[in-house]
């Protein structure tokens, strides 16, 4: 028998153009990257469909969270890279992602987060780097693009700043910026952050933010 949502998880936001554009300190971007990054903006529905794996990964962490476990196990390995999973699990999250138009292969300045709950902003994704050798932002810029997004999360209403590294390394970068090793039992994540060691892939971190 085919398991179906039996209802819909919703979160909302409102964040003003001005919270939305204050993340980035464009001027020192172009002073350490040596151009204009021209930072575009993507929200919801356009993440879900030109993105869909990204945007599966906090809508895989909300099921998560929830213990959907029935419906993880019908749908999730299918459809993970599908924009149709978070209706298949009855997730509405809100998203916003941010993109520089350089041009690379691959992006250097990115963020891409949502409101997981309404306690919780949780981070999608994030590259801060340079150039195309992947060499990292300085500390100083770092921790100035880090502290907007904490204040962004704070003024959405979230007491916790969360997600999940992709390696070991993006873990100890992240520790040393402030965040730790996410073992919230409530969240589930004790469990997560056991599995993910032995993988080495997706370790959970998460900052409370005073």
């Amino acid at each position: 028998m085919v398991v179906k949502a039996q209802r819909i998880y919703a979160e909302e936001w409102n964040p003003s153009e001005q919270q939305i554009n204050r993340i980035f300190p464009i001027e020192n971007l172009k002073l350490e990257i040596g151009q204009n990054p021209g930072m575009k903006v993507f929200r919801d529905d356009v993440i879900r469909i030109n993105y869909p794996s990204q945007y599966n990964i906090s809508v895989q962490a909300r099921a998560h969270n929830l213990s959907l476990v029935q419906l993880l196990q019908e749908y999730y390995t299918t459809y993970r890279d599908s924009p149709e999973l978070a209706s298949l699990l009855g997730i509405q999250i809100p998203q916003i992602m941010w993109v520089d138009t350089l041009g690379y292969e691959e992006k250097i300045i990115s963020l891409h987060i949502s409101k997981l709950n309404k306690q919780e902003v949780f981070i999608n994704d994030i590259v801060l780097v340079k150039n195309e050798d992947f060499d990292l932002l300085s500390d100083a810029l770092m921790d100035t693009i880090l502290t907007n997004l904490r204040a962004f999360a704070k003024e959405q209403g979230a007491k916790y700043l969360s997600g999940y590294a992709a390696n070991h390394s993006t873990l100890n970068l992240l520790k040393s910026k402030g965040f730790k090793e996410d073992k919230r039992e409530r969240m589930g994540n004790d469990y997560l952050y056991r599995i993910a060691t032995i993988s080495g892939e997706q370790l959970p971190y998460y900052d409370e933010l005073i």
